[in-house]
């Protein structure tokens, strides 16, 4: 009969912790399901890790969509107020103060006819 290789890993912390003495002489499920046990804790560290990163990303997101709308407020105002003071009425208001005034009469208009083509 082919002899069961031992796991040296095992074996060390057998020795070190006792794993004997922790689970019984008797109960040898733990130890040679070791491999296994050590694998699923591995696993499910990385689950955690993964959800504290998206986690972290969701706030992320979260802050940057907060200052985005902010700023998306102040640039729908600051469009306002441009439209609005660049109106006629607006900046008639504010060329007033320098001493300009609107012209009464409409402008003229200026036509210049098509020389004709000399023979």
């Amino acid at each position: 009969m082919k002899k069961k290789r031992e796991n040296r890993l095992l074996n060390y912390l057998n020795n070190t912790i006792g794993f004997e003495r922790l689970f019984g002489e008797d109960n040898a499920w733990p130890i040679k399901h070791f491999d296994r046990i050590m694998w699923i804790s591995f696993l499910l560290i990385l689950y955690i890790g993964f959800n504290h990163n998206a986690e972290r990303l969701v706030r992320n997101i979260q802050r940057v969509k907060a200052v985005v709308d902010e700023k998306r407020a102040k640039y729908m105002t600051l469009q306002a107020d441009f439209k609005k003071s660049s109106k006629q009425s607006e900046i008639s208001k504010q060329v007033i103060a320098t001493g300009l005034t609107e012209p009464v009469t409409p402008p003229l208009k200026i036509v210049v006819k098509p020389e004709e083509p000399q023979p």
